[in-house]
């Protein structure tokens, strides 16, 4: 599952891609580095932290269940990728976030 930060133009969009995919869990930002823009673009999606984001796990989980590419039984694997999460420390301690790679990629 990955989030994409899409700071080519002038206004930021964020979209949830590879909602049928439970075994990572990246944040993806295109375009020029600009941490305070992504982070804005953001909003409650998650916050930035270093070279991580700390994403809402209500959030994410909200978005696959409205999203109309998810698959069938994507709840059971959506709680297994957040305990194989929280299993390396990358849930806060009140199981509120997930922390995810963040991946800068200019153009």
């Amino acid at each position: 599952m990955q989030l994409e930060v899409d700071l080519r133009e002038a206004e930021a969009t964020v979209e949830l891609t590879g909602v049928d995919e439970f075994t990572s869990l990246a944040v993806t930002v295109l375009g020029e580095s600009d941490r305070d823009r992504a982070a804005a673009a953001l909003g409650a999606w998650g916050t930035v932290d270093g070279d991580h984001v700390w994403l809402d796990i209500g959030a994410l989980e909200g978005a696959v269940r409205s999203h109309p590419l998810r698959g069938e039984g994507w709840l059971p694997r959506f709680v297994a990728m957040i305990d194989y999460a929280e299993s390396k420390g990358w849930v806060d301690p009140d199981h509120r976030r997930v922390r995810a790679h963040c991946e800068q990629v200019s153009g």
